[in-house]
């Protein structure tokens, strides 16, 4: 284990020793609690931010924070180059449109609604489709549901208005995981006891990741793999999961 881990220091060395980047990595990002949150300095946190900041400290290479609607961020990492962007869920149509640096958290997709309006779960995917949905535009659940035949979908540009429009009624059911439910509708004043996990929808269940823009120059994003790596490695990673309360949903 050390000699990997010796490996790792050796390859970061390395890589300091040549010529940083003249202008610093455009980041791209959105607020997601407990993954992206703001500060009340009004800077941004959270459990992936921390990870990335360290990366950052690793590579010494400098970062310049855009915290932007998904829907922009994703669209700005998808066609301009070198532009790092996270917490992006990891799918099949999105695999050879980014280069991925690793994967920070496995999350598992759940149809939500409020317990008076459901007093036991879905008996099926199908079953979802006489009710209002709504979710944000640019998520891989929008994709999922347009493609499996879901037509009373409205699409927003954050999470926050899915959660607001279900504890208003004015859609019937959200998307998400367990994890960023709880710590969204804590924050907006709701309560989360009242929610009701009604179907896992298992084909969402996808990493968290951070990812580099297509046109990213290769020798750019290994040196951030072989970075994050060493937080694998070292049992860092873990550390700062910790920190931040991840666990497993």
């Amino acid at each position: 284990m050390y000699s990997k881990i010796f490996k790792y220091i050796v390859i970061l060395f390395c890589f300091n020793c040549g010529s940083l980047l003249a202008k610093p990595i455009t980041v791209v990002t959105e607020y997601l609690p407990p993954f992206q949150i703001k500060k009340e300095d009004g800077s941004l946190g959270g459990y992936s931010t921390a990870v990335v900041n360290r990366l950052f400290e690793l590579t010494n290479l400098r970062s310049k924070v855009f915290v932007l609607p998904w829907a922009r961020a994703f669209l700005m990492a998808k066609k301009e180059p070198n532009i790092l962007i996270y917490s992006m869920i990891r799918t099949k149509e999105r695999e050879s449109q980014f280069q991925w640096v690793g994967n920070l958290q496995t999350q598992h997709f759940h149809l939500w609604g409020l317990k008076k309006n459901f007093n036991q779960p879905l008996a099926s995917l199908d079953e979802a489709k006489k009710y209002r949905i709504s979710t944000s535009k640019g998520y891989s659940s929008a994709y999922f549901l347009k493609e499996n035949g879901f037509t009373n979908v409205l699409l927003t540009a954050r999470d926050t208005q899915n959660v607001g429009m279900l504890y208003k009624e004015r859609v019937d059911i959200i998307s998400g995981p367990a994890l960023l439910l709880k710590y969204m509708v804590s924050e907006l004043g709701y309560d989360p006891s009242q929610l009701q996990r009604l179907h896992e929808v298992k084909a969402l269940n996808k990493d968290m990741s951070i990812a580099f823009s297509k046109d990213t120059d290769p020798k750019l994003v290994r040196r951030f793999k072989v970075a994050f790596n060493y937080l694998e490695k070292t049992g860092e990673l873990a550390k700062i999961k910790r920190q931040w309360g991840i666990t497993k949903y």
